[in-house]
C-alpha cells in the first residue's frame, strides 16, 4: 500500500506539473508538443523535488516555494525563456492551476465525495481524487485555450535570446511586483489550504483577484506588441 501510494503521489505530481505548463504553454500559444522532451524533464524533477518536500523532509508549506523556484529555472536552462518571462508565465500557470483546483475542489466538497480533511493531507485517496479532478480542468481548459484561439503573443515563442540585454520599462516593474505578489499568494495559499480550511473562500477571491490583474496587464502589453 505504501509502495502503491508513494507510485501515484509521485504520478499525480507530474500530472500537475504538466497541467501548469500545458496552462503556461496554451495561455501564450506556445507549440507544447514540440517541447514535451524538456516538458518530461521538468516534470520528472518537480514532483519527485515535491515528494521530498512532503513525504520525507516533511516541508509541506515550502513544497510550492521550491516547486515554483525549480520551474523558473527549468523554463529558463531548458526550455531557453528568459528569466523575466519565466517569472511572468510561471506566475500566471501556478495561479490558474491553484484557482482551478479549489474551484473543483468545492464542487467535490458539495457531492460528499471528499471531506476538508483530505485537502490536509499529503496523500490518501481523497487527496489523489482532488488532484486528478483539478488536472483534469486544467487540462480542459488548455485544450480550450487552444481549440477557440484565446491566449496572448506578446511573449515570443521559445528559444529566446537568453543574452540580450533589454531596458526594463516602468510598466513591465509594475508587472514585475504584481507578479511576485500572485507568487507571494500562491505560496500562501497552499499554508492556508493546509492548515485553515475555513478561509478557502478567501483564499478563492485572491488568487481570483491575482490571475485577472496578471491577465489584463498581459492582455495590456499585448495591445502594445
Amino acid at each position: 500500500m505504501i509502495v502503491l501510494q508513494t507510485f501515484l503521489f509521485i504520478l499525480l505530481g507530474f500530472l500537475d506539473v504538466i497541467a501548469i505548463l500545458a496552462l503556461i504553454f496554451k495561455t501564450f500559444r506556445w507549440p507544447f508538443w514540440e517541447y514535451w522532451p524538456q516538458l518530461t524533464i521538468i516534470g520528472s524533477v518537480l514532483s519527485v523535488a515535491s515528494y521530498l518536500n512532503r513525504m520525507v523532509l516533511d516541508i509541506p508549506s515550502y513544497d510550492l516555494v521550491i516547486q515554483f523556484t525549480l520551474c523558473i529555472l527549468l523554463l529558463r536552462f531548458l526550455v531557453k525563456v528568459s528569466f523575466v518571462h519565466a517569472i511572468d508565465v510561471s506566475a500566471i500557470g501556478y495561479l490558474s492551476f491553484n484557482g482551478i483546483l479549489i474551484l473543483v475542489y468545492f464542487g467535490l466538497l458539495g457531492t460528499g465525495l471528499v471531506s476538508t480533511d483530505d485537502a490536509q493531507q499529503p496523500a490518501n485517496w481523497g487527496t489523489f481524487i482532488i488532484q486528478l479532478s483539478g488536472e483534469l480542468g486544467s487540462y480542459l481548459t488548455a485544450y480550450l485555450l487552444f481549440r477557440f484561439h484565446y491566449g496572448f503573443s506578446f511573449i515570443m515563442r521559445p528559444p529566446h535570446n537568453l543574452y540580450l540585454n533589454r531596458k526594463v520599462s516602468g510598466f513591465k516593474r509594475i508587472i514585475a511586483v504584481v507578479n511576485t505578489i500572485g507568487i507571494l499568494t500562491v505560496c500562501v495559499s497552499v499554508y492556508w489550504v493546509l492548515n485553515y480550511h475555513e478561509s478557502v473562500f478567501i483564499l478563492l477571491l485572491i488568487i481570483i483577484l491575482s490571475l485577472a490583474i496578471l491577465v489584463y496587464l498581459s492582455y495590456m502589453r499585448d495591445l502594445q506588441d
